[in-house]
């Protein structure tokens, strides 16, 4: 399984890393070598920086703060995550001001868990990611509205295999 994954990992990033022409547009919102900073969150705080290297594709650079509770049989679970990762970004569909983008990488992570009997585990180690990024211009080249879908691939983690972190909020722009 975890072969697998890793195989679509590298498909999907040779699949979307070619340069894909699009007509001439009067305007165009991903202004190459242009900068932005986004604060997303839900049952997450994510802070990213993002570099557009090309119309289609960006470099982001993202710190995630995720804390999950959960039950396990009559013992309490509480966690907290604390990712570092970098990631390339490209572009699926651009209508007017909308764009969906993929966006695969990696990094590492730190977890800190702890039970109801005060049993405390904590690991380092190296984590994988692949998501969806919805955004919705309300000022071109300046502001975004940004909705994230990530998955994170934890396959050293002994309590995690898949995470899910959906998050919402707002991205500047600059050059």
């Amino acid at each position: 399984m975890k072969k697998c994954i890793a195989i679509l990992f590298m498909l999907l990033v040779v699949a979307f890393g070619s340069n894909r022409g699009h007509a001439q547009e009067p305007y165009y919102f991903h202004t190459i070598h242009s900068n932005g900073l986004s604060f997303v969150a839900g049952r997450t705080i994510k802070l990213n920086y993002l570099y557009q290297l090309s119309r289609m594709r960006q470099l982001k650079l993202s710190g995630t703060y995720v804390h999950d509770s959960y039950d396990q049989g009559r013992n309490r679970i509480r966690a907290n995550l604390f990712f570092a990762t970098a990631q390339f970004q490209y572009q699926l569909i651009h209508s007017n001001q909308f764009f969906i983008n993929l966006t695969c990488g990696g990094g590492g992570y730190h977890l800190q868990a702890k039970d109801k009997l005060n049993i405390k585990h904590k690991e380092w180690h190296f984590n994988f990611l692949a998501g969806l990024q919805f955004e919705y211009y309300i000022a071109k080249n300046t502001m975004a509205l940004t909705l994230d879908y990530d998955i994170l691939y934890l396959p050293w983690s002994k309590i995690y295999e898949f995470l899910h972190v959906p998050t919402a909020g707002v991205t500047l722009f600059f050059f």
